[in-house]
């Protein structure tokens, strides 16, 4: 390993992308033989999340944070009405999508389990692509600055100056940091499946306020993680997405019908 580069950071990102992409394969497979959940809902799941996301509102996100880099830099009420439109934004992303879903191509497919099935797919796809993939760009990085010096580098001054940050927030790592991501993937896979349920009950009880109240939970639950993140650091954020994904498990197993669902959908390809 080259010189410079902490073996047990290393080894924490190779774990960590391993659980990311692991995981949610075996959470797939239970919900398919406990629970008989269709491919197809398990794959509108992952669909609904690279449309709401990867493919929607992340590169929006990207493109208006390029543009205000500046106002976000120089002031923290922006920056923090900022937080807070993403928090927002979010929630009215993938929870419409889930909504639209249930609506259209899952019509069919409106059972408690199917809501559970949807959001495995859903949080699976963030964890194995999303997630995994901005781990496993943090690990290329680790091990590139770890090799360069910065004061070599032919750039602008403020450039320079971002390299150096990154590689001392680098070098500054202890080895089980990179093991924070991965475990975040649990509590928010029980989130998932918790805001699938919510939507699916616009449907199976009627009412629009289910779908209003998916989004304001999305919301609250990503701000709680990023408020506790920067007033207390990464341990008592990863503290306040565990007690959120208790509090949804509840919600989970609470609006689980008491009667056994019909069966003949279960099986469906």
């Amino acid at each position: 390993m080259a010189s410079g580069v902490d073996t047990g950071v290393v080894a924490s990102f190779v774990a960590a992308i391993a659980f990311d992409v692991l995981m949610p394969v075996a959470v797939v497979l239970w919900a398919r033989r406990r629970l008989g959940v269709a491919w197809k809902v398990v794959g509108w799941g992952a669909v609904t999340f690279a449309l709401s996301q990867l493919l929607t509102r992340v590169p929006l996100v990207q493109f208006f944070q390029y543009l205000l880099r500046d106002e976000l830099k120089a002031s923290p009420v922006f920056m923090g009405v900022w937080i807070a439109l993403l928090c927002i934004t979010a929630g009215l992303f993938e929870e419409t999508a889930r909504l639209w879903v249930f609506r259209g191509p899952l019509k069919d497919f409106r059972r408690w389990r199917d809501a559970v099935g949807f959001g495995v797919g859903h949080g699976g796809l963030e964890s194995a692509v999303l997630i995994a993939g901005m781990a496993v760009l943090g690990l290329i990085n680790l091990v590139a600055l770890s090799q360069l010096d910065p004061s070599t580098l032919k750039v602008p001054p403020d450039v320079v100056e971002q390299v150096r940050q990154t590689k001392a927030t680098f070098a500054a790592l202890r080895w089980w940091e990179p093991l924070l991501g991965a475990y975040e993937r649990a509590p928010a896979m029980v989130f998932h499946v918790a805001m699938s349920v919510l939507v699916l009950q616009r449907f199976v009880r009627g009412g629009v306020g289910w779908y209003w109240l998916a989004v304001a939970c999305h919301a609250l639950f990503n701000g709680v993680a990023v408020v506790a993140g920067k007033l207390a650091g990464a341990v008592a954020a990863e503290g306040a997405v565990t007690v959120g994904a208790l509090v949804f498990l509840w919600v989970i197993l609470r609006l689980r019908p008491k009667e056994p669902e019909p069966g003949p959908l279960a099986t469906a390809p």
